[in-house]
């Protein structure tokens, strides 16, 4: 069964089409991904612009063409953060209907962590064990708690790197009220996550702040997502990209670390938000998944051809 999955996100648009077999292994035929920022300005006008609309549209056709060639069987468009809160996101929708017969199915924060979390682990060997997904978005975050594919707790908190920058970030390097109220902002936020057992539990990263740490760490000149899948970012790491992100401009983050344009800007939020996470919490390491809500809607897929999903 060949499956198509579109996420349309807050920051990202990404494409995965994959092979699912008889037995739920999943092959990968095509993983890809553009900057749209269709969130941009939605947590301060609660609207998305009209550029992000056409923009939006011109990557959307180019995909949907790749799906036509690859005669995918299924093909799932779905909205996260910015589509939920945007006052126009029904207009969104609604055009990229008209202009390219897509329908885009919105999730609720809830369901973005459901499926965000099974896309996450459907490459771990160990499928019995307990986890702990966090998806840093670029206009929400989200931690989900399952044992297996059963899921325990999740939550989708409103701290995504794109909405953050925006509200506090307004220099780079950052300047020192702007940095205490942003961490601030992020302490308070993450008292709403469920607590866990951070010693029986793999904790697990998803989306472009955690595989772009990945990258440098590995000193990689081009991305290898094989290598990437499953690189263990230490809390020590982690404060020391902290630290050294915070001194450079969006300019040097690009030229010196050679962190893409469309992530450059919004980067620091997402290693902020993953250093609070772990400092508050005392996690030690994170596992890097290079699968997320994408592979999760492409396996939801495949399971409707049952009666019972092995998520719930």
């Amino acid at each position: 069964m060949r499956v198509g999955s579109i996420d349309v996100g807050t920051n990202t648009i990404l494409l995965l089409i994959a092979d699912v077999d008889d037995n739920g292994t999943l092959r990968v035929v095509r993983d890809e991904q553009v900057v749209a920022r269709v969130g941009r300005g939605v947590d301060k006008t609660g609207t998305i612009e009209w550029d992000a609309f056409t923009r939006s549209e011109r990557f959307l056709r180019s995909y949907l063409e790749a799906l036509s060639e690859s005669k995918a069987e299924v093909v799932r468009a779905t909205g996260t953060s910015a589509l939920r809160d945007a006052k126009n996101g029904d207009d969104f929708l609604d055009y990229m209907y008209r202009n390219l017969g897509l329908e885009i199915e919105i999730l609720r924060g809830e369901d973005e962590a459901l499926w965000t979390y099974g896309g996450a682990i459907s490459a771990f060997p160990d499928r019995t064990g307990r986890y702990a997904v966090l998806d840093i978005g670029g206009g929400s975050t989200e931690l989900t708690l399952g044992k297996g594919f059963h899921i325990l707790e999740r939550d989708s908190i409103d701290i995504g790197c794109v909405r953050l920058t925006e509200k506090y970030l307004h220099h780079a390097p950052p300047e020192g009220e702007e940095l205490t109220q942003l961490l601030r902002h992020i302490d308070n936020a993450l008292t709403a996550y469920p607590d866990f057992d951070t010693v029986e539990t793999t904790f697990v990263g998803v989306a472009g702040t955690v595989t772009t740490l990945a990258a440098l760490e590995l000193g990689l000149n081009d991305y290898d997502r094989e290598k990437v899948a499953g690189f263990e970012l230490s809390r020590e790491m982690i404060q020391q990209r902290f630290d050294q992100f915070r001194l450079l401009s969006k300019e040097e983050i690009e030229s010196e670390l050679r962190v893409d344009p469309g992530r450059s800007d919004i980067i620091f939020v997402g290693i902020a938000i993953l250093k609070q996470m772990m400092e508050i919490r005392n996690i030690p390491v994170l596992v890097v998944s290079e699968r997320g809500l994408r592979y999760g809607i492409v396996m939801r897929e495949w399971e409707r051809r049952f009666e019972g999903s092995t998520i719930s």
